[in-house]
């Protein structure tokens, strides 16, 4: 029995302080009940490891809603979330619920190759979105993920 609020994981595809995606990442999480852990995903030093990318993948596992949030300057993932996801796959987390943000020009492309990436993970997709510098945060779409993940997962977890 499912006593408390879902676990809600956010995840970012930047960790740049001049890059949208992180603070979009912050004002979507702080939209949820309080039960979540954000990972924000920079750059790493050409040829290191990395480190967190087992401690993402526990959290992963645990989490019940995965909010994504990725810059798309380009047309494809970051590497470290393309990375992260890949680790997700191998680690058979299906079952999550994943609400899915993709910020920039090339939102649209990264959209749908982050869509077809968390379909193979075998997450089920509460909400996409495809944000430009000016279109207003989705709000009531993650909140509206939220609930999709409770109703469906811990209906009588707390709202």
């Amino acid at each position: 029995m499912h006593d408390g609020y879902l676990f809600t994981l956010g995840i970012c595809g930047s960790a740049d302080e001049d890059d949208p995606a992180p603070e979009v990442l912050s004002a979507l999480l702080g939209q949820l009940p309080p039960v979540k852990r954000a990972a924000f995903l920079g750059p790493l030093p050409s040829g290191q490891p990395d480190a967190l990318l087992a401690d993402i993948v526990a959290d992963m596992r645990d989490a019940e809603l995965i909010v994504i949030v990725t810059p798309a300057t380009v047309p494809q993932l970051p590497a470290r979330l393309n990375d992260l996801l890949r680790a997700a796959y191998a680690a058979d987390l299906a079952g999550r619920y994943a609400a899915l943000v993709a910020i920039g020009p090339h939102a649209a492309a990264v959209l749908n190759e982050l869509r077809a990436a968390v379909a193979t993970c075998g997450f089920t997709l509460a909400g996409a979105f495809a944000l430009t510098n000016d279109t207003p945060l989705p709000h009531t779409g993650i909140q509206a993920a939220y609930k999709a993940a409770r109703a469906a997962l811990a209906p009588h977890a707390l709202p």
